[in-house]
Protein backbone atom coordinates (compact mmCIF):
# COMPACT_ATOMS: atom_id res chain seq x y z
CA UNK A 1 0.00 0.00 0.00
CA UNK A 2 0.75 3.58 -0.48
CA UNK A 3 1.33 5.99 2.46
CA UNK A 4 -0.29 9.22 1.25
CA UNK A 5 1.35 12.74 2.26
CA UNK A 6 -1.60 15.10 3.43
CA UNK A 7 -0.78 18.69 4.70
CA UNK A 8 -0.97 18.62 8.48
CA UNK A 9 -2.16 21.25 10.95
CA UNK A 10 0.64 23.53 10.45
CA UNK A 11 -0.40 24.06 6.88
CA UNK A 12 2.53 22.53 5.37
CA UNK A 13 2.03 21.58 1.51
CA UNK A 14 1.55 17.43 0.28
CA UNK A 15 5.13 18.07 -1.83
CA UNK A 16 6.86 18.89 1.46
CA UNK A 17 5.81 15.14 3.02
CA UNK A 18 7.73 11.95 1.85
CA UNK A 19 6.00 9.28 0.62
CA UNK A 20 6.19 5.97 2.28
CA UNK A 21 5.90 2.17 0.51
CA UNK A 22 3.71 -0.42 2.66
CA UNK A 23 4.11 -2.95 0.02
CA UNK A 24 2.20 -5.43 2.27
CA UNK A 25 0.01 -5.16 5.50
CA UNK A 26 2.15 -4.30 9.22
CA UNK A 27 2.88 -1.21 10.63
CA UNK A 28 4.60 -1.49 13.97
CA UNK A 29 4.17 1.72 16.23
CA UNK A 30 7.04 1.80 18.82
CA UNK A 31 10.92 0.20 18.44
CA UNK A 32 11.34 -1.09 22.21
CA UNK A 33 11.20 -4.75 22.93
CA UNK A 34 7.33 -5.72 22.28
CA UNK A 35 7.94 -3.64 18.99
CA UNK A 36 11.11 -5.76 17.86
CA UNK A 37 9.54 -8.90 18.86
CA UNK A 38 6.39 -7.96 16.69
CA UNK A 39 8.65 -6.81 13.54
CA UNK A 40 10.72 -9.57 13.41
CA UNK A 41 8.04 -12.49 13.79
CA UNK A 42 6.34 -10.73 10.88
CA UNK A 43 9.80 -10.04 9.10
CA UNK A 44 10.55 -13.93 9.70
CA UNK A 45 7.07 -14.67 7.75
CA UNK A 46 7.83 -12.47 4.94
CA UNK A 47 5.71 -9.62 5.66
CA UNK A 48 7.32 -6.12 4.98
CA UNK A 49 6.94 -4.40 7.56
CA UNK A 50 7.21 -0.77 8.66
CA UNK A 51 8.86 -0.10 12.42
CA UNK A 52 8.09 3.48 13.29
CA UNK A 53 10.89 4.31 16.58
CA UNK A 54 10.24 8.17 18.51
CA UNK A 55 14.50 7.30 19.28
CA UNK A 56 17.38 7.61 17.66
CA UNK A 57 18.10 3.88 18.76
CA UNK A 58 15.98 0.81 19.02
CA UNK A 59 15.38 -0.74 22.81
CA UNK A 60 12.34 1.50 23.81
CA UNK A 61 13.06 1.82 27.65
CA UNK A 62 15.96 -0.60 27.90
CA UNK A 63 18.16 0.87 25.41
CA UNK A 64 21.80 2.92 25.53
CA UNK A 65 22.76 6.44 25.15
CA UNK A 66 25.68 8.30 23.96
CA UNK A 67 27.85 9.42 26.82
CA UNK A 68 29.24 12.55 26.09
CA UNK A 69 32.04 12.93 28.15
CA UNK A 70 33.50 9.24 25.63
CA UNK A 71 31.24 9.63 23.13
CA UNK A 72 30.91 5.51 23.78
CA UNK A 73 27.56 3.73 24.52
CA UNK A 74 25.99 3.57 28.35
CA UNK A 75 22.46 1.85 28.98
CA UNK A 76 19.95 4.11 30.55
CA UNK A 77 19.71 1.68 33.17
CA UNK A 78 21.06 -1.96 33.73
CA UNK A 79 18.34 -4.51 32.43
CA UNK A 80 18.91 -8.27 33.25
CA UNK A 81 16.96 -11.52 31.97
CA UNK A 82 16.79 -14.97 33.50
CA UNK A 83 16.79 -18.48 32.22
CA UNK A 84 13.27 -18.67 32.73
CA UNK A 85 12.54 -16.16 30.65
CA UNK A 86 11.90 -18.05 27.54
CA UNK A 87 10.46 -15.54 24.92
CA UNK A 88 13.50 -12.93 25.81
CA UNK A 89 15.51 -15.69 24.83
CA UNK A 90 13.87 -16.80 21.61
CA UNK A 91 14.07 -12.91 20.44
CA UNK A 92 17.85 -12.74 21.39
CA UNK A 93 18.33 -15.81 19.19
CA UNK A 94 16.12 -14.38 16.29
CA UNK A 95 18.06 -11.47 16.24
CA UNK A 96 21.75 -13.68 16.77
CA UNK A 97 23.04 -12.24 19.54
CA UNK A 98 22.23 -14.97 22.18
CA UNK A 99 25.82 -15.17 22.52
CA UNK A 100 26.21 -11.76 24.36
CA UNK A 101 24.15 -11.96 27.33
CA UNK A 102 26.59 -13.91 29.84
CA UNK A 103 24.41 -16.14 32.47
CA UNK A 104 24.94 -15.76 36.18
CA UNK A 105 24.64 -18.56 38.74
CA UNK A 106 25.66 -17.18 41.71
CA UNK A 107 24.25 -13.80 43.18
CA UNK A 108 26.16 -11.61 45.63
CA UNK A 109 24.67 -9.88 48.93
CA UNK A 110 25.64 -7.62 50.99
CA UNK A 111 23.65 -6.49 53.96
CA UNK A 112 22.83 -3.52 55.98
CA UNK A 113 25.50 -5.15 58.47
CA UNK A 114 27.78 -5.84 56.05
CA UNK A 115 26.95 -9.27 56.35
CA UNK A 116 27.69 -11.18 52.74
CA UNK A 117 26.48 -14.04 51.45
CA UNK A 118 25.89 -15.69 48.37
CA UNK A 119 23.29 -17.32 46.39
CA UNK A 120 23.91 -20.56 44.05
CA UNK A 121 22.81 -23.99 42.66
CA UNK A 122 24.41 -26.90 44.51
CA UNK A 123 23.65 -30.91 43.28
CA UNK A 124 20.23 -31.37 44.18
CA UNK A 125 17.18 -31.28 42.03
CA UNK A 126 14.74 -28.27 41.47
CA UNK A 127 13.36 -27.06 44.04
CA UNK A 128 15.87 -27.79 46.63
CA UNK A 129 18.88 -26.83 44.55
CA UNK A 130 19.13 -23.51 46.16
CA UNK A 131 18.58 -25.09 49.25
CA UNK A 132 22.66 -25.61 50.38
CA UNK A 133 23.53 -22.16 49.81
CA UNK A 134 20.15 -21.05 51.59
CA UNK A 135 20.53 -22.71 54.61
CA UNK A 136 24.49 -21.47 54.92
CA UNK A 137 22.80 -17.52 54.03
CA UNK A 138 24.64 -16.01 57.01
CA UNK A 139 22.17 -12.88 57.20
CA UNK A 140 18.92 -14.64 57.68
CA UNK A 141 18.81 -16.93 61.05
CA UNK A 142 17.72 -19.99 61.43
CA UNK A 143 13.77 -18.77 62.37
CA UNK A 144 14.02 -16.16 59.05
CA UNK A 145 15.26 -19.72 56.69
CA UNK A 146 11.99 -21.63 58.49
CA UNK A 147 9.67 -19.19 57.90
CA UNK A 148 10.72 -18.29 54.28
CA UNK A 149 10.96 -22.14 54.14
CA UNK A 150 7.32 -22.78 55.27
CA UNK A 151 6.09 -20.04 52.59
CA UNK A 152 7.80 -21.53 49.45
CA UNK A 153 6.50 -24.62 50.11
CA UNK A 154 3.00 -23.16 50.05
CA UNK A 155 4.23 -21.14 46.61
CA UNK A 156 5.37 -24.13 45.03
CA UNK A 157 2.04 -25.97 45.17
CA UNK A 158 0.07 -23.16 44.07
CA UNK A 159 -1.90 -23.32 41.06
CA UNK A 160 -1.02 -20.32 38.51
CA UNK A 161 -4.98 -19.90 39.08
CA UNK A 162 -4.38 -19.71 42.50
CA UNK A 163 -1.46 -16.89 42.56
CA UNK A 164 -3.93 -14.77 40.24
CA UNK A 165 -6.40 -14.74 42.65
CA UNK A 166 -3.60 -13.23 44.74
CA UNK A 167 -3.58 -10.09 42.66
CA UNK A 168 -5.91 -8.66 44.64
CA UNK A 169 -3.97 -7.79 47.65
CA UNK A 170 -0.30 -6.14 48.05
CA UNK A 171 2.69 -8.94 48.45
CA UNK A 172 3.24 -6.96 51.89
CA UNK A 173 -0.12 -8.23 52.99
CA UNK A 174 0.69 -11.93 51.68
CA UNK A 175 3.80 -11.60 53.67
CA UNK A 176 2.29 -10.37 56.87
CA UNK A 177 -0.43 -13.45 56.30
CA UNK A 178 2.33 -15.69 55.96
CA UNK A 179 4.13 -14.36 59.29
CA UNK A 180 7.25 -13.47 57.72
CA UNK A 181 9.97 -11.92 60.18
CA UNK A 182 11.08 -8.44 59.16
CA UNK A 183 14.77 -9.58 58.63
CA UNK A 184 13.43 -12.25 56.05
CA UNK A 185 11.71 -9.56 54.39
CA UNK A 186 14.64 -7.17 53.73
CA UNK A 187 16.83 -9.74 53.02
CA UNK A 188 15.28 -12.16 50.31
CA UNK A 189 11.95 -11.69 49.30
CA UNK A 190 12.71 -7.69 48.67
CA UNK A 191 15.32 -7.82 46.53
CA UNK A 192 13.90 -10.27 44.52
CA UNK A 193 10.72 -8.28 43.91
CA UNK A 194 11.35 -4.81 44.05
CA UNK A 195 14.52 -5.76 41.48
CA UNK A 196 12.02 -8.20 39.09
CA UNK A 197 8.67 -5.94 39.43
CA UNK A 198 9.87 -2.44 39.74
CA UNK A 199 7.77 -1.62 42.44
CA UNK A 200 7.83 -1.82 46.07
CA UNK A 201 6.30 -4.92 48.53
CA UNK A 202 3.95 -2.46 49.33
CA UNK A 203 1.94 -1.46 46.14
CA UNK A 204 2.58 -4.73 43.85
CA UNK A 205 0.00 -7.15 43.58
CA UNK A 206 0.77 -10.51 45.52
CA UNK A 207 0.02 -13.01 42.19
CA UNK A 208 3.07 -11.15 40.37
CA UNK A 209 5.41 -10.93 42.96
CA UNK A 210 4.86 -15.04 43.63
CA UNK A 211 5.39 -15.09 39.95
CA UNK A 212 9.16 -14.46 40.52
CA UNK A 213 9.85 -17.06 42.74
CA UNK A 214 7.28 -19.93 41.15
CA UNK A 215 8.88 -19.35 37.55
CA UNK A 216 12.66 -18.22 38.58
CA UNK A 217 13.49 -19.86 41.61
CA UNK A 218 11.79 -22.65 42.15
CA UNK A 219 10.64 -24.21 38.84
CA UNK A 220 13.92 -26.04 37.32
CA UNK A 221 17.07 -25.58 38.52
CA UNK A 222 18.61 -23.16 36.27
CA UNK A 223 15.49 -20.95 35.84
CA UNK A 224 17.21 -18.44 38.44
CA UNK A 225 20.26 -17.32 36.63
CA UNK A 226 20.60 -14.00 35.89
CA UNK A 227 21.78 -12.74 32.08
CA UNK A 228 23.74 -9.72 31.27
CA UNK A 229 24.68 -8.24 28.30
CA UNK A 230 28.60 -8.09 27.49
CA UNK A 231 27.51 -4.92 24.66
CA UNK A 232 25.38 -2.18 25.47
CA UNK A 233 22.05 -2.68 25.25
CA UNK A 234 21.07 -0.98 21.62
CA UNK A 235 23.48 -3.36 20.10
CA UNK A 236 21.41 -6.53 21.09
CA UNK A 237 18.50 -4.42 18.92
CA UNK A 238 20.36 -3.93 16.45
CA UNK A 239 20.23 -6.71 14.25
CA UNK A 240 16.05 -5.97 14.03
CA UNK A 241 16.78 -3.28 11.36
CA UNK A 242 18.19 -5.85 8.95
CA UNK A 243 15.61 -8.22 9.72
CA UNK A 244 12.71 -6.27 8.42
CA UNK A 245 14.42 -4.84 5.72
CA UNK A 246 15.33 -8.03 4.57
CA UNK A 247 11.81 -8.92 4.31
CA UNK A 248 11.05 -5.92 2.48
CA UNK A 249 10.31 -3.61 5.13
CA UNK A 250 12.04 -0.28 6.55
CA UNK A 251 12.71 1.17 10.56
CA UNK A 252 11.80 4.72 10.20
CA UNK A 253 13.46 6.22 13.24
CA UNK A 254 13.56 8.75 14.62
CA UNK A 255 9.86 9.69 14.01
CA UNK A 256 7.45 10.89 15.92
CA UNK A 257 3.73 9.58 15.97
CA UNK A 258 0.87 12.37 16.00
CA UNK A 259 -2.24 10.33 16.03
CA UNK A 260 -4.11 7.23 14.36
CA UNK A 261 -7.01 7.97 11.44
CA UNK A 262 -10.00 5.90 12.34
CA UNK A 263 -13.05 5.20 10.43
CA UNK A 264 -15.92 4.28 12.81
CA UNK A 265 -18.13 3.16 10.07
CA UNK A 266 -15.78 -0.03 9.30
CA UNK A 267 -14.48 -0.02 13.12
CA UNK A 268 -10.54 -0.04 11.22
CA UNK A 269 -7.75 2.46 11.67
CA UNK A 270 -6.70 3.59 8.01
CA UNK A 271 -3.83 5.35 8.45
CA UNK A 272 -0.76 6.49 11.15
CA UNK A 273 -0.21 10.42 10.61
CA UNK A 274 3.61 11.24 11.97
CA UNK A 275 4.56 14.47 12.98
CA UNK A 276 5.64 15.80 9.89
CA UNK A 277 2.48 14.79 7.83
CA UNK A 278 3.28 11.69 6.28
CA UNK A 279 0.51 9.03 6.81
CA UNK A 280 1.42 5.54 6.79
CA UNK A 281 -1.39 3.07 5.90
CA UNK A 282 -1.63 -0.76 6.51
CA UNK A 283 -3.82 -3.84 6.99
CA UNK A 284 -2.48 -4.24 10.45
CA UNK A 285 -1.56 -1.41 12.80
CA UNK A 286 0.51 -2.89 16.13
CA UNK A 287 0.93 -0.30 18.59
CA UNK A 288 3.75 -1.26 20.81
CA UNK A 289 3.84 2.59 22.62
CA UNK A 290 3.63 2.95 26.17
CA UNK A 291 0.01 3.10 27.40
CA UNK A 292 0.61 6.77 28.36
CA UNK A 293 1.88 7.65 24.58
CA UNK A 294 -0.93 5.20 23.04
CA UNK A 295 -3.60 7.42 25.13
CA UNK A 296 -2.66 10.55 22.89
CA UNK A 297 -2.51 9.74 19.72
CA UNK A 298 -5.72 7.94 19.52
CA UNK A 299 -9.30 10.09 18.76
CA UNK A 300 -12.60 9.70 20.78
CA UNK A 301 -14.52 7.63 18.02
CA UNK A 302 -11.92 5.16 18.62
CA UNK A 303 -11.47 5.36 22.32
CA UNK A 304 -15.21 4.59 22.43
CA UNK A 305 -15.43 1.64 19.65
CA UNK A 306 -12.46 -0.38 21.10
CA UNK A 307 -13.15 -1.64 25.11
CA UNK A 308 -9.56 -2.12 25.40
CA UNK A 309 -8.49 1.72 25.14
CA UNK A 310 -11.45 3.48 27.67
CA UNK A 311 -9.22 2.78 31.02
CA UNK A 312 -5.70 3.47 29.35
CA UNK A 313 -5.38 6.71 31.77
CA UNK A 314 -5.97 4.66 34.81
CA UNK A 315 -2.92 2.55 34.84
CA UNK A 316 -0.13 4.31 36.59
CA UNK A 317 4.07 3.80 36.44
CA UNK A 318 7.00 2.89 38.48
CA UNK A 319 10.40 5.23 37.81
CA UNK A 320 13.88 3.30 38.05
CA UNK A 321 16.85 5.30 38.73
CA UNK A 322 20.05 4.93 36.52
CA UNK A 323 23.33 5.63 38.26
CA UNK A 324 27.14 5.42 36.24
CA UNK A 325 29.86 5.90 38.67
CA UNK A 326 33.42 6.01 36.98
CA UNK A 327 35.76 5.07 40.21
CA UNK A 328 39.18 4.52 41.04
CA UNK A 329 42.13 3.52 43.85
CA UNK A 330 46.21 4.66 43.49
CA UNK A 331 46.86 1.12 43.11
CA UNK A 332 44.55 0.60 40.18
CA UNK A 333 42.95 -2.17 41.37
CA UNK A 334 39.07 -2.76 40.91
CA UNK A 335 36.77 -1.17 43.90
CA UNK A 336 34.09 -3.90 43.36
CA UNK A 337 35.86 -7.17 42.72
CA UNK A 338 32.65 -9.14 41.95
CA UNK A 339 30.58 -8.93 38.61
CA UNK A 340 27.35 -7.26 40.74
CA UNK A 341 26.47 -7.20 44.20
CA UNK A 342 22.83 -7.15 45.60
CA UNK A 343 22.33 -4.66 48.56
CA UNK A 344 19.77 -5.90 50.93
CA UNK A 345 18.17 -2.60 53.78
CA UNK A 346 19.76 -0.03 51.25
CA UNK A 347 18.53 3.11 49.23
CA UNK A 348 20.93 1.30 46.15
CA UNK A 349 19.48 -1.68 44.95
CA UNK A 350 22.40 -3.32 42.90
CA UNK A 351 26.00 -2.36 41.74
CA UNK A 352 27.13 -3.89 38.18
CA UNK A 353 31.10 -4.08 37.52
CA UNK A 354 31.00 -2.96 33.62
CA UNK A 355 34.38 -3.22 33.12
CA UNK A 356 38.39 -0.94 34.03
CA UNK A 357 40.09 0.98 31.78
CA UNK A 358 43.52 0.78 31.23
CA UNK A 359 43.51 3.86 33.70
CA UNK A 360 42.00 1.93 36.15
CA UNK A 361 38.94 3.50 36.46
CA UNK A 362 36.22 1.31 36.79
CA UNK A 363 32.83 1.14 35.60
CA UNK A 364 30.08 0.61 37.79
CA UNK A 365 26.20 0.72 37.30
CA UNK A 366 23.82 1.24 40.12
CA UNK A 367 20.18 0.65 40.08
CA UNK A 368 17.64 2.01 41.99
CA UNK A 369 14.25 0.00 41.01
CA UNK A 370 10.62 1.59 42.28
CA UNK A 371 12.84 4.77 43.13
CA UNK A 372 9.53 6.66 44.12
CA UNK A 373 11.76 8.04 47.25
CA UNK A 374 14.75 9.30 45.13
CA UNK A 375 13.86 10.22 41.49
CA UNK A 376 13.25 13.78 42.49
CA UNK A 377 16.48 14.26 44.62
CA UNK A 378 19.32 15.96 42.90
CA UNK A 379 21.35 14.25 40.89
CA UNK A 380 24.71 15.07 43.38
CA UNK A 381 23.00 14.04 46.43
CA UNK A 382 21.79 11.00 44.95
CA UNK A 383 25.11 10.01 43.77
CA UNK A 384 26.81 11.01 46.80
CA UNK A 385 24.43 8.56 48.88
CA UNK A 386 25.88 5.96 46.10
CA UNK A 387 29.18 6.66 46.69
CA UNK A 388 28.66 6.18 50.43
CA UNK A 389 26.82 2.88 49.68
CA UNK A 390 29.85 1.27 46.96
CA UNK A 391 32.58 2.72 49.79
CA UNK A 392 30.15 0.39 52.42
CA UNK A 393 30.05 -3.13 50.33
CA UNK A 394 33.32 -2.44 48.79
CA UNK A 395 36.55 -4.52 50.24
CA UNK A 396 38.35 -1.54 50.41
CA UNK A 397 37.23 1.78 50.57
CA UNK A 398 39.36 4.39 52.33
CA UNK A 399 40.72 5.50 49.24
CA UNK A 400 38.03 5.15 46.54
CA UNK A 401 37.98 8.24 44.18
CA UNK A 402 34.71 9.35 42.16
CA UNK A 403 36.32 10.77 39.06
CA UNK A 404 33.30 10.95 37.55
CA UNK A 405 28.84 10.24 38.08
CA UNK A 406 26.15 9.60 36.21
CA UNK A 407 22.20 9.73 36.61
CA UNK A 408 19.44 8.33 34.45
CA UNK A 409 16.47 9.04 35.57
CA UNK A 410 13.45 6.89 33.60
CA UNK A 411 10.50 8.56 35.36
CA UNK A 412 8.17 5.79 33.46
CA UNK A 413 9.98 3.22 33.62
CA UNK A 414 6.96 -0.12 33.48
CA UNK A 415 3.69 0.33 34.56
CA UNK A 416 3.13 -0.67 38.00
CA UNK A 417 1.29 -3.97 38.62
CA UNK A 418 -0.47 -3.20 41.99
CA UNK A 419 -4.28 -4.73 42.71
CA UNK A 420 -6.46 -4.39 40.66
CA UNK A 421 -4.12 -3.88 37.53
CA UNK A 422 -5.49 -7.06 35.63
CA UNK A 423 -8.82 -5.45 34.82
CA UNK A 424 -6.59 -2.13 32.83
CA UNK A 425 -4.75 -4.52 31.10
CA UNK A 426 -6.26 -4.77 27.69
CA UNK A 427 -6.13 -7.87 25.65
CA UNK A 428 -4.16 -7.70 21.91
CA UNK A 429 -7.37 -8.12 20.09
CA UNK A 430 -10.31 -6.08 20.60
CA UNK A 431 -13.51 -4.50 18.41
CA UNK A 432 -11.34 -2.76 15.89
CA UNK A 433 -9.28 -5.85 14.42
CA UNK A 434 -6.60 -4.27 12.71
CA UNK A 435 -5.06 -2.06 15.75
CA UNK A 436 -2.79 -4.98 17.71
CA UNK A 437 -1.70 -3.87 21.09
CA UNK A 438 1.70 -4.87 22.51
CA UNK A 439 3.75 -3.79 25.55
CA UNK A 440 4.86 -4.99 28.95
CA UNK A 441 1.64 -3.60 30.15
CA UNK A 442 -0.64 -5.60 27.94
CA UNK A 443 -2.43 -8.71 29.04
CA UNK A 444 0.74 -10.97 29.36
CA UNK A 445 0.28 -12.57 32.84
CA UNK A 446 3.72 -11.44 33.60
CA UNK A 447 4.77 -8.29 35.32
CA UNK A 448 6.53 -5.33 34.21
CA UNK A 449 9.65 -6.94 32.85
CA UNK A 450 11.09 -7.37 29.08
CA UNK A 451 9.71 -11.20 29.06
CA UNK A 452 6.62 -9.86 29.02
CA UNK A 453 6.96 -7.36 26.30
CA UNK A 454 8.45 -10.23 24.31
CA UNK A 455 5.67 -12.12 24.81
CA UNK A 456 3.38 -9.56 23.81
CA UNK A 457 5.17 -8.59 20.37
CA UNK A 458 5.22 -12.17 19.72
CA UNK A 459 1.11 -12.69 20.53
CA UNK A 460 0.62 -9.16 18.24
CA UNK A 461 2.74 -10.69 15.36
CA UNK A 462 0.33 -13.89 15.38
CA UNK A 463 -2.49 -12.79 15.59
CA UNK A 464 -1.87 -10.19 12.63
CA UNK A 465 -0.93 -13.40 10.79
Amino acid sequence: MEATPTPDSEGMSSNQKSSIQNQKSALVLGGGVAGIAAAVRLAGRGVAVTLVEMRPRLGGRATSLEDPETGGLIDNCQHVTMRCCTALTELYETLGVAGRVAWHGRYHFVHADDTADTLAAGPLPAPLHLAGSFLRFRGLSFGDKWAIGRALVGVRRMKRADREALNTITFASWLEQQRQPPRAVERFWEPTVVGACNETVEAVAAGYALQIFADGLLAGRRGYEMGLSDVPLARLYDPAEAAVTAAGGRLLRPASLRGLDYDPDTKRVTAARLADGTRLTADAFVSALPFEALDRVIDDPLRRDDERLGRLGELHTSPILGLHLWVCRPDRRPVLERPHVVLTGSPIHWFFDHGTDADGVQHLHGVVSAAHDLIDRPNAETLDLALAELQRVAPVTDDVELVRGRVIKERRATFSARPGVDALRPATTGTVRNLLLAGDWTATGWPATMEGAARSGFTAADAVA
